[in-house]
Formats: structure tokens, C-alpha cells, sequence
């Protein structure tokens, strides 16, 4: 009984313990503080769960319900692309049911859809492209006339085209067009308001593409300055009102919206490709229908294209689309609540909680739909350890670069892949980062909003994002240790008093051979790409030049990368592995090796096997021709030469080894005051960044080597920096 006793004190202690050493949290309390400060009325959610062990790492509210309002199209993707084959392209088919008798087709041409949301000009040249090519395969089969009925069969998906859920003011908006299984132009229009000659004159609206649906009344007049006008939507027939007023100066305004009847909008951009396809259309609607004689089929995009689509540009319409697909093809029934089983299912096979998503659409439109932050983490988990995952983790978009938004303008974006989210009140950020040695999934909701700014919502969910990716990337701690050391150099702008600042400053640092890589995404090598606590010889020599060459720390890693890399591209192929065949010839920071007219100048010719270190036979073996100083002549000249100034420039220690050029290099150092070279450089040997006479190092080496080769700096300092001088000392000869 007593043993019993101290072991339930022993178990409410330890559970104690690691209650609080789960909650005490300083990071997620700095996260949490920082976000009450912003919007301290709004509901936050915070849930980061580690990829590699699928526990979380960050957890403030994630158990609780919130409105996801986009971030619920990742949900609908994840299903799609787990349940659908990745061939998978929705179809239109146009089904000839009747009889044809030379060139005319007498019966019904019953257009089938079949789901395809990218009959517009986002994959093809223009608007009308595909339904131009199908109007071509008609008359391919000798068809100039059409005779009888034109039946829409949009039969593919069931229920309303306006989901009953949403906002009814959504449907005045792009983002909330009705929903068809023929689809076309993303059930959008473009309307360009242009002014009048003079003040005025009414405007000129005009629709893109133009094919003679929609109604313009037109109340708008050439007057002021800027665009200022208003348009109303009939709720149910293709009419939209312009009044308002449009400055003379303005070249135009635009503004997409939604048109009411998809099906019939779809049905007038045909009859126009039949018009441009010189075939005639007869309208008969007492025609006889036949039997089904022919059918032309056009397969659209395939599933990688949607998924990018829906995740990157959020397109409401499409993810919409995709949910009643999903449904259609497992379940035979093209409607909300059959791919909304879908998904489910899916959940549930994946051994995720089906009970934690409350979904009533695909793209997340409506505020009915909700889920739990931790849940939606463990989704991000499960399909990045999918086969099919690199897809899913490639749909979502890129900070700055892809999206809608193009957003996340934060540091360490490029450690970010996201999915935004917004409704009024309602803002979501969902995605993953790439950490230390992980992929970390996240999910970062601010629920009841209304009374913070939208940019400032956005912009309070983005650094979060750009926090947790700094916290967790060892980049970032190299960077700000970089920073503080090139903050002490600010006022030296003679580029050899750089150079020789910031490597003597890095004396000391630990030797480690291969301490950077591509970064943590970036195959083969998941190494950092910028590393102040360890480093080998030429990863120093690089970090001291970046230093150097930055007049703005900002400018340090891309200039590091560009000095690494050809052309600054990170990537294993394209890194400046041979420092004589690759890094001198690809980096602009640094001028040729040579003996520089000493007269004890030989050629030193040899191959570099990049086959082997590659293992790829199609690689070139270059040979290269480098200009040195022998090895027992170098030994001289080091202990003798003299300098009319202080200077410093690089050296290379050639290496006899099959198919390697250089087998050392650091920096050599002449002094105004007194005879020789110093060598500065990060040994092996003594197991850090050091310094000893040169003559020393070729007479102790056990580098089996040639001889040495120089090289300076300054070949592009006037270019890219005019606020450093431009000064560069050789040395005088030999005494």
C-alpha cells in the first residue's frame, strides 16, 4: 500500500513537470504577446507540428475551432491527389445524336461537361482557344452546318450553382461565380471602363472576350479625376449597371466579374467558335434525335495543374469544381455532399480525426466551415510523408513569388511554402517551413478579426511565419553572428583593409571540412548555406570576401551564394566545387591566378576528372593551365619578398592528386615593415582558423604539391561597390 502511495505521487509529479515544461514556452509567450499587442481582441490559433515525428512543437489553441476560411482548399487537394490518378484531366465532350448527310449534321449536339475549370486563356492563348479547337474538329468531319439543338448536359454536377452557404453579396464578386460543370472563362468577365473624348462624354465599356452575352447599361460619364464608379448585378440574368464617373486622363479601369448562367454563358462562347470555324447553326427544336454517330473529347489540364491553381491563386471556383469531381469519381455523384464524403474517407484511411473538420464546400468560402488548428498540422504531416507529397508540398505557393498575394515579404521566406486564407474577420496562413534537420507544419489562425485592418491581419500572420522559420533555421544564427561581425568594419572601405579585417577576425574559428551545403531543401547536401561557427579553407576564404564586397549587411548572403555558385544559383551542379576549373572561373570577385611578372613563372597543365566526383560520364573533364611558383622556389620567395604597402591577396596550394587542382587555399599576407608572407588560413592540421609564416607551412605540409599560384580581388570591386576604393598592391619581386 505505501509502495502504491509513492508511486501515484511520483506519477502526479512527473505529469506536473511536464505540464509545465510544455507550457513554459518562452518563443510561443513572445509569439502569443506579440500578436495580443496587434489585435487584442481577435481569437489567436498557433499549431506547429515537426514532420520527421509528427509531435508538436507549437501548440496555443490549436485544439479549439476556428473558421479557415482558404487554408480549407488544402483539405480538398490533399483528397483529390491521394483518391484521383495524377492523369487525371476533366473532360468536355461534344456528343453528335442524330444524322449527317454530306456536309450537314442534322440532330442534337449535346455538349457534355465534365468538370473542367480551365476552359479560359490561363493555360491556352485566349479565352476561346479550346472551344475553338473543338468547332475545328467539327468541321474537320465535314461539318459546315449543324442543324437542330444544341443541349447543354451539365448533368456531371448536382445541386445549386450558387452553394446556399455563402454570402449572398459573394455572388456579386469573382471569387464567388456560380458553379457549372461547363465552365467557361472562369465564369468571369472582364469589364475595361475607358473615358470619353472630353468631359462629358460617356465612357466605353468594354467586355473581355466579347461574345454577345452580357447586357451594359452604361450611366458612367468622362468627368474629374481617377475612376469613380459603382456597378450593380441583376441576381439573376447577365445585366450589370456602370454609373459613376471616369477623370479624361485615366488610360483605363478594369474590374473582373462573375456572370449569372453559366451554362448559357458557355453555350454563346461556342456558338461563336462556330461562327470563327465558318460552321452554321440552325436552331431546330423539333429535330429528330438519332442515335449517338460521333463524339469529340477534349481532356483539360491534368490533377498538378489544379492542385497549383487552387493552392497558389486560391481560386475559389475551381477548388468548388474539384470537390464535386472528387465526388463524381468515387462516389458517382457530382455534388457538394459527395465529395465532401470523399474527404472524409480520405481522413479516416489516413488515420486522421474526421470529427475535427467541419466541411460544408471545397474552397473554404463559407464561414460554416471549421476545423482545428492541430488537426489541420497533422493533414500537412500525413501528405508530406506521402508518395505523392513533393506534389502536394510544390502546389502550395511561394513567399514573393507565387500565389495570389505573392505575400510573406519576411525574413527567411525562402524557408516557406504557404496557403493563405481570408474572409471578413477571418484570416488563415497554413503551410510548411523547412528547420534545422525537419519540415515543420504549420497552421495560424486569427479568428473574429473585424476590428483589425486586413493588411495588418495579413501582415501580423506573415511574421509569425518569418519568426518561427528564423527560430528554427541555424541560418539565421550564422547570419546575425555575420552581422555583428561586419558591423566592426563599417568605416574601412579600402577593400585589402577588408579583406585583412574580417579574416584576421575570423581567426580562431573552429576547422571543419564541409560545413555548408545547399541548405536544408536542396538535394544532395542539407548543410547551411552560410555557417560563422566552423569552417574549411575555402568556406573561409568565402565568408571573409562576402564581408568585404557587402556595403550593406542585406547584401551578404546573396553575395556569399553568388561567390559559391555560378551565376549565385544554389544548387549541388551548379556550386564551385575545383577551385581552379570552377571557382576562379565562374566568380567575378576574384581576378586570375599568375606569377605577376616575377620571372619565376611554369606552367603547371593538368585534367580534372569531374566524371568521377560527379559519377556522371557526360560531364566534361577540363583541362586547366595554371602559371605558379615551384614549391622549393616558393619557400624563398616567401621568407624574402617585400611590399611597398600592406597587402593581402589569395593563395592557391596546387596539388599533385589525379584530377584535382588545388588541395589549399587562404589568404597571403605582405607586410610594408618587415620581409615575407604570412599565411592565413583555416587548417586541418591545427583544427582552426590560423596564422603562420608561408615558408613554414610548404616546408611542414603534407600536401603533396607543385607549388603555389596567387590571385587578387579586384576585378569587379568598381562595379558592384564605388563606395569601396579600389586598391590593390603586388608584390615587387624577390630580394
Amino acid at each position: 500500500m505505501h509502495r502504491l502511495w509513492i508511486q501515484q505521487v511520483l506519477m502526479l509529479l512527473f505529469l506536473l513537470l511536464a505540464t509545465v515544461s510544455f507550457a513554459a514556452n518562452p518563443f510561443l509567450d513572445s509569439l502569443i504577446a506579440f500578436t495580443q499587442t496587434i489585435a487584442p481582441n481577435a481569437k489567436l490559433g498557433i499549431s506547429v507540428r515537426s514532420v520527421k515525428t509528427d509531435s508538436l512543437v507549437y501548440n496555443y489553441n490549436g485544439n479549439e475551432w476556428f473558421v479557415p476560411a482558404s487554408t480549407m482548399k488544402l483539405l480538398v487537394t490533399a483528397a483529390a491527389l491521394q483518391k484521383l490518378p495524377l492523369n487525371y484531366a476533366p473532360k468536355t465532350i461534344i456528343h453528335l445524336e442524330g444524322i449527317k448527310k454530306q456536309n450537314v449534321f442534322s440532330g442534337v449536339i449535346r455538349i457534355e461537361g465534365r468538370g473542367d475549370p480551365n476552359i479560359s486563356a490561363r493555360y491556352y492563348p485566349e479565352a476561346l482557344y479550346v472551344l475553338d479547337n473543338l468547332a475545328d474538329s467539327l468541321k474537320s468531319r465535314g461539318i459546315d452546318t449543324l442543324h437542330g439543338i444544341l443541349d447543354l448536359d451539365t448533368s456531371f454536377f448536382k445541386g445549386p450553382r450558387k452553394p446556399e452557404e455563402w454570402r449572398k453579396k459573394f455572388f456579386d464578386s469573382w471569387y464567388g461565380a456560380e458553379i457549372s460543370p461547363l465552365s467557361f472563362n472562369d465564369n468571369c468577365a472582364l469589364f475595361e471602363i475607358r473615358p470619353g473624348a472630353k468631359d462629358g462624354d460617356p465612357a466605353q465599356i468594354t467586355v473581355i472576350p466579347d461574345i454577345g452575352y452580357v447586357k451594359i447599361k452604361n450611366e458612367v460619364k468622362t468627368a474629374g479625376k481617377g475612376a469613380r464608379y459603382k456597378y450593380a448585378m441583376d441576381p439573376v440574368n447577365p445585366e450589370i449597371s456602370f454609373t459613376g464617373t471616369i477623370g479624361s486622363k485615366v488610360s483605363a479601369s478594369t474590374v473582373v466579374l462573375p456572370i449569372r448562367n453559366p451554362p448559357v454563358y458557355f453555350k454563346m462562347a461556342f456558338l461563336k467558335s462556330l461562327e470563327n470555324s465558318g460552321i452554321v447553326y440552325i436552331e431546330n427544336k423539333a429535330v429528330y434525335k438519332g442515335k449517338a454517330i460521333d463524339s469529340i473529347s477534349y481532356s483539360g489540364p491534368p490533377l498538378k495543374s489544379l492542385l497549383d491553381e487552387i493552392n497558389q491563386r486560391s481560386q475559389n471556383l475551381h477548388a468548388e469544381m474539384l470537390l464535386r469531381d472528387l465526388g463524381q469519381y468515387e462516389r458517382h455523384e457530382g455534388s457538394t455532399a459527395s465529395g465532401v464524403l470523399s474527404e472524409k474517407q480520405f481522413l479516416s484511411q489516413a488515420g486522421l480525426p474526421v470529427a475535427d473538420f467541419k466541411m460544408v464546400d471545397g474552397s473554404g468560402l463559407s464561414t460554416q466551415n471549421s476545423l482545428k488548428p492541430n488537426s489541420l498540422t497533422r493533414l500537412l504531416t500525413y501528405m508530406k510523408k506521402q508518395e505523392k507529397g513533393d506534389i502536394y508540398f510544390a502546389s502550395l505557393a511561394i513567399p514573393g513569388i507565387s500565389g495570389s498575394a505573392k505575400r510573406l515579404h519576411v525574413e527567411y521566406k525562402d524557408k516557406i511554402r504557404f496557403k493563405t486564407g481570408f474572409i471578413e474577420g477571418v484570416h488563415g496562413l497554413a503551410g510548411y517551413i523547412a528547420a534545422d534537420n525537419d519540415t515543420l507544419a504549420f497552421a495560424l489562425y486569427l479568428n473574429k478579426a473585424e476590428k483589425v485592418k486586413e493588411d495588418l491581419a495579413r501582415n501580423l500572420l506573415d511574421s509569425l511565419a518569418g519568426r518561427i522559420a528564423k527560430q528554427h533555421n541555424s541560418e539565421a544564427v550564422h547570419l546575425e553572428d555575420g552581422k555583428i561581425i561586419w558591423q566592426g568594419a563599417t568605416e574601412i572601405k579600402n577593400l585589402n583593409e577588408r579583406i585583412n579585417y574580417f579574416s584576421n577576425k575570423l581567426k580562431g574559428k573552429p576547422y571543419y571540412l564541409g560545413p555548408m551545403g545547399e541548405g536544408l531543401s536542396i538535394y544532395p547536401s542539407y548543410k547551411p548555406r552560410v555557417n560563422f561557427s566552423e569552417m574549411d579553407c575555402l568556406t573561409y576564404i568565402e565568408h571573409v570576401l562576402a564581408l568585404a564586397y557587402s556595403k550593406n549587411y542585406n547584401d551578404f548572403f546573396n553575395i556569399l551564394q553568388s561567390i559559391r555558385y555560378k551565376n549565385g544559383t544554389i544548387n549541388y551542379k551548379t556550386r564551385n566545387h575545383f577551385l581552379v576549373a570552377d571557382w576562379l572561373v565562374n566568380n567575378g570577385y576574384v581576378s586570375g591566378f599568375g606569377g605577376w611578372g616575377l620571372g619565376l613563372e611554369e606552367v603547371f597543365e593538368k585534367e580534372i576528372d569531374k566524371k568521377k566526383f560527379f559519377s556522371n560520364p557526360s560531364v566534361d573533364n577540363p583541362k586547366v593551365s595554371i602559371m605558379h611558383l615551384p614549391k622549393a622556389k616558393a619557400i624563398i620567395y616567401a621568407d624574402t619578398v617585400k611590399f611597398e604597402r600592406d597587402t593581402i591577396f589569395g593563395l592557391a596550394i596546387l596539388s599533385e592528386l589525379p584530377g584535382l587542382d588545388a588541395a589549399h587555399v587562404g589568404f597571403a599576407i605582405g607586410s610594408s615593415k618587415k620581409k615575407g608572407l604570412m599565411f592565413r588560413h583555416a587548417s586541418q592540421l591545427k583544427g582552426k582558423v590560423t596564422e603562420q609564416p608561408l615558408s613554414e607551412f610548404l616546408k611542414t605540409t603534407k600536401i603533396k604539391t607543385p607549388g603555389i599560384a596567387f590571385f587578387g580581388f579586384d576585378s569587379v570591386l568598381e562595379v558592384r561597390n564605388n563606395e569601396f576604393e579600389n586598391v590593390f598592391f603586388r608584390p615587387s619581386g624577390i630580394n
